[in-house]
Parts: C-alpha cells; structure tokens; sequence
C-alpha cells in the first residue's frame, strides 16, 4: 500500500480540505492511503481516521516560530521513514515543508498551490515569499489547480506545474425539486422567496462584508429575498454584528458548517461570491453544476471557474448597488433549472476523473524509488 503525506493547517471544511476529501472517499483504500499532518484538529479528523487515514498534529510555525517548527518537522521525517510521497497544500510555507522532506530524503514532494494571492498584512506576506522561494530549489513536482494559481507560487517556472482540476461528485450537486423543499421547509422560507446563498469561511478572503453591502440593497429591490451563509470563521462575529447595524437580521441566516451543500444549492436562487482573490473556488462549480446563476469577481477568480453560461464575472471595483443591479435585473419569472453535470463532467472536474490522474501519478512515483 502507498501511504501519502498531505500537509496542510487543518482538515476543516473548506475548498482544499473538501477536494481532499472528495479524492480520499473515492479512492482505492486497499491500494493508496492518505494520512495528514496538520497543526489542528479540524471537522473531518473522525472521518479519516474511519477510512484508515492517520493524522498528525504539530504546532502552528506562526505560534512557535520557524526555529521550534523545523525542529518538530525534521523530528516528525525521522520517526517516520515509511513516506516516500510528501504533498504540500501551504502554498509558500510549502517551501519549508518541502525543504525539510528534502533533508529527509523523501524522494517525491510536491507542492500545490490553492490561491492566486496572498493576504493583505504586509509583514506576513515578506516572511511567506522568503518561504515561497524555497519552493522551487525543494519541490519534485509542481501541482496546481488553475493557471492563474500556478503563475502565483510557482513564478517563472509556472508552466512546469500539472494543472489538478478540483474533482468534485458530479451528481450529487444535480439540482434537486426534493431538496429544495427539504431546505426551504427547514429554513421556512416560501417557495416564492427569493435566496441568495454564499458557501465560505469566514475570513477576509471571502470579503463577507462587501455580500452584505450587495445583499442590503438587493433587498430593498426585493423585499421577498434572504441570505443564506454556510460556513464558520473568525470574522463570524463582525459580520454578524454588521447585519444586526444594517437592521436586516430577519432576512440573513447563518448556517455555520454543513455537510449538505448539495441540497444547499437545490434551495438557492443565486450564488454570489464576491472573493478578493481565490486560486480556482470549487464551490462555483459545485453551485454550476446544480443549474444557479454565479455571479464573482472579475480578474482574482480564475477564468476555469466558468463552466457554464450561468457564471457571471463583475468587477470587485464596482460598487455593492451594481453587483445588486445585476442580480436583480435576472430577477424575472422563474428561471428553468437545468441539470448541468454533463458540461461540468466534460470540463474536467469530474472526481473519477481528476483520481484516475492522480493514482497513475502517485503510482508512477512510487515505483521509481521502490
């Protein structure tokens, strides 16, 4: 059996952590195993260690310094010798990761980039590129899940990268009559009302703060309307707090972590995800797939993203009324939901598909150093 190390914060929901978990339910066990090194517990450790995987935690380099960190990751290579395979997700950290499997003499490592930007603290970001140059010397293999997020970590050399479309169940996200009563009775919301939904951390990635901005004006447009928002995060309570100002808590609910986002998308009207920068977003091809029109960000959102008609790109430069004009103008009688699985299947971001790639690669791999 081939073991694989994936490196990453946390197994928590999120759009690697639901690839990962997407690859690994669908994967041949008896024949690849994954295992985790994370530095918290997160949302889907019982799962794993349920499929067999095994999960290893050490403590945050942001909480103990570069120092102590390296120490725990060269003392972590020692007593585990059995990992021939190191695959990275900590985008420019990868370069520490990576250098520090190289030290090991683990022979494949591979580092794969997830974003196509950084965060907005400065101080953070000169320390991360330090790391992100350390990728290129320590990395085997380049992996990433759009051009645009390879022209991010991987500069120069991004060419070189494998291009590992974000595989998701084709078929579980095919829009639902079923489920979108389900929801919608749960959330007693008629089916005449109006919902738009968001699915994503939240973090200043996701910029929340501006969907409330596009949702308070919407709203006036269509009094008939609520925002649905599914996930967790430390700006939870901020955004929280803004929509209690803007007086429109009746209308916004919070749904915190769920692992029915395909009946999620079945009772949705509009998906908006207004992001500052992401390195694909596999939730606007999960949202594609169950037939809603997307609207994101023109320029930070990858272009792959768009799958089908109904994804529009709107620049983060225009204001919350315009993103709202937008939504509203599709804002006619019932638009017909069609089942969009074909498209998404032939546009390569079929699991089955994205796992035949990456078995042939992990086995290859690993009989060139067995």
């Amino acid at each position: 059996m081939i073991r694989i190390l994936h490196v990453l914060g946390g197994m928590n929901q999120g759009g690697t952590e639901n690839f990962l978990m997407n690859l690994y339910r669908n994967i041949d066990r008896e024949k690849i195993q994954f295992d985790f090194l994370v530095n918290r517990k997160g949302f889907f450790d019982e799962e794993i260690e349920k499929m067999g995987g095994r999960i290893y935690y050490i403590p945050a380099l942001q909480k103990v310094g570069q120092i102590v960190y390296t120490k725990k990751l060269d003392d972590f290579f020692k007593q585990h010798k059995e990992y021939k395979i190191v695959h990275s997700h900590l985008n420019k950290v990868s370069g520490l990761i990576l250098e520090r499997a190289q030290k090991a003499n683990i022979p494949t490592r591979i580092a794969h980039s997830h974003n196509s930007q950084s965060g907005r603290n400065l101080v953070v970001n000169i320390y991360k590129n330090y790391l992100g140059k350390k990728i290129l010397k320590n990395a085997t293999h380049l992996f990433a899940c759009s051009d645009l997020a390879a022209e991010y970590l991987f500069k120069e050399r991004s060419k070189e990268a494998i291009i590992i479309k974000n595989g998701i169940e084709t078929e579980k996200f095919a829009y639902s009559e079923e489920k979108r009563k389900k929801i919608r009775d749960e959330l007693k919301i008629k089916e005449k009302s109006t919902i738009i939904g968001n699915v994503a951390r939240f973090s200043e990635q996701k910029n929340h703060t501006f969907l409330i901005d596009i949702f308070y004006e919407y709203q006036k447009k269509n009094p008939n309307s609520y925002l649905v928002l599914v996930g967790k995060g430390a700006l939870e309570e901020k955004i929280k707090n803004k929509v209690k100002k803007l007086d429109i808590e009746s209308k916004v609910k919070f749904l915190g972590i769920r692992t029915d986002t395909d009946y999620l998308y079945s009772a949705f009207d509009y998906f908006v995800f207004p992001s500052l920068f992401e390195g694909l977003g596999i939730v606007l091809i999960e949202a594609q797939v169950s037939g809603l029109k997307c609207f994101t960000s023109d320029m930070v959102v990858p272009k792959d993203a768009k799958i089908t008609d109904n994804l529009k790109f709107i620049p983060l430069c225009k204001d919350s009324k315009y993103w709202a004009e937008c939504i509203y103008d599709l804002n006619v009688a019932k638009i017909q939901r069609e089942n969009q699985t074909e498209n998404v299947k032939r546009a390569g971001y079929d699991v089955n598909d994205v796992l035949h790639k990456l078995e042939l690669f992990y086995n290859d791999c690993y009989e060139n150093v067995t």
